[in-house]
């Protein structure tokens, strides 16, 4: 399937700086006039929307036509051949997409190439199954489709969405569905490629180290013997662990943190609110870091060092997926089946006994149309309020046996 709905073709009167933006992060690209720079859909709508746009956009059109060529070259066997994947959205979605090249690379022999938001290049840095780094989208036309001619590439694959508009409660696993729509059997696929790829560096064992140490120096505490990791917040609200579930997660973290003599690092990629913070404040072994993680590539190292790490659906549960980190996984309105199905050593909490709707994507302020009862005013998913302090002990003490 080659998707190209999806990404548009801007080409600038002069000189401008264009900001991208995903989620929280930014990146500025400097554009020349004349220049042909591919956009996925949401930046590039960005971009039009802006009311001194037609000072400096000469026009926007779709890529399709740029590419029929290729389009019309597109292998039926992809043994060999040069072949470029783009995914969008956040840090979770871009480490899935990375069993796309590692498959393609490893069973078919194929030479991969990997697009990716400028925000997300450093989840690809080392990456053995793309050459080692990321195409920066939005990516220029001209230096990969054109000058280097039809034949560099044989195919390509711009995926926006893989599982993430389902209105089905079943919830496809997001490999399957991934392979499916890369033309692949999902059941001849093997469980060792549904997870993701993450490459360290020494630099990054090195930094990861450092900043352990001032933060073990600033309170007083070693964190050279290992510690707990704790990410309490998910790509949106509803997917985050609300506030009684973070408060049983303490409690359950200190008990198991006192038995191993070992600190819990409590992140987010923001300061906490104060409730939270006076939560983190009266757990013992718990750090409060949130908005201490300045990096990625730190996120993923800690990650990756941790002895055992917690969160809801999140990059944290992937990121360790990675590594074979033991983790625990407390789920609301998603089925941990459609995201974590195939990685190893995770346990997941999941209480679909607690809404009859479970698992939805109703939460969701538009389509579909079946929307939880509680519509907008939701302020979290039921399903996680099965979940108790003891269920969450017992799985880190199974998770780490």
């Amino acid at each position: 399937m080659l998707s190209l709905d999806n990404v548009r073709l801007i080409t600038f009167s002069k000189r401008v700086t264009v900001v991208t933006k995903c989620g929280d992060c930014v990146a500025e690209i400097a554009c020349n006039g004349g220049e042909r720079l591919i956009f996925d859909d949401d930046n590039a709508l960005s971009i039009q929307q802006d009311p001194g746009s037609a000072h400096y956009i000469e026009n926007v059109t779709d890529l399709a036509p740029y590419l029929s060529e290729l389009a019309a070259k597109r292998p039926a066997n992809w043994r060999g051949k040069r072949v470029l994947f783009f995914r969008n959205r956040g840090i979770g979605d871009q480490l899935i997409a990375s069993a796309a090249s590692r498959f393609f690379s490893e069973v078919l022999n194929a030479h991969c190439f990997q697009a990716t938001d400028r925000v997300h290049e450093p989840l690809w840095l080392g990456n053995p199954y793309i050459s080692g780094s990321a195409f920066a989208m939005p990516l220029h036309l001209d230096t990969i489709y054109r000058a280097k001619g039809p034949g560099f590439l044989s195919g390509a694959f711009f995926l926006e969405s893989v599982s993430e508009w389902d209105s089905d409660g079943e919830q496809a696993n997001v490999y399957d569905r991934l392979f499916g729509m890369l033309g692949l059997d999902p059941a001849r696929v093997a469980a060792k490629y549904k997870r993701p790829t993450i490459s360290l560096r020494a630099n990054d064992l090195s930094l990861r180290d450092a900043w352990l140490k001032k933060v073990g120096g600033a309170i007083g505490t070693s964190l050279e013997q290992g510690y707990l990791f704790l990410q309490i917040a998910g790509t949106n609200k509803v997917r985050s662990l609300p506030n009684p579930v973070v408060e049983k997660t303490l409690y359950a973290l200190n008990e198991y943190a006192n038995k191993l003599a070992i600190p819990i690092l409590v992140t987010d990629s923001k300061p906490l609110a104060p409730a939270l913070a006076e939560m983190v404040k009266r757990t013992d072994r718990a750090i409060n870091l949130a908005g201490a993680i300045a990096t990625v590539r730190l996120l993923i190292s800690l990650i990756a060092g941790a002895t055992v790490v917690v969160g809801p659906d999140s990059s944290a549960l992937h990121i360790a997926a990675a590594f074979e980190v033991p983790s625990v996984g407390i789920w609301g309105p998603f089925s941990p089946d459609s995201r974590t199905l195939y990685y190893p050593r995770q346990i997941h909490l999941f209480h679909t006994d607690r809404c009859p709707l479970a698992p939805c994507y109703n939460y969701l302020p538009d389509l579909p149309y079946a929307k939880c009862p509680r519509g907008l005013e939701q302020a979290h998913c039921e399903v996680f309020e099965g979940v108790s302090a003891e269920e969450i002990f017992e799985a880190l003490k199974n998770v780490n046996s």
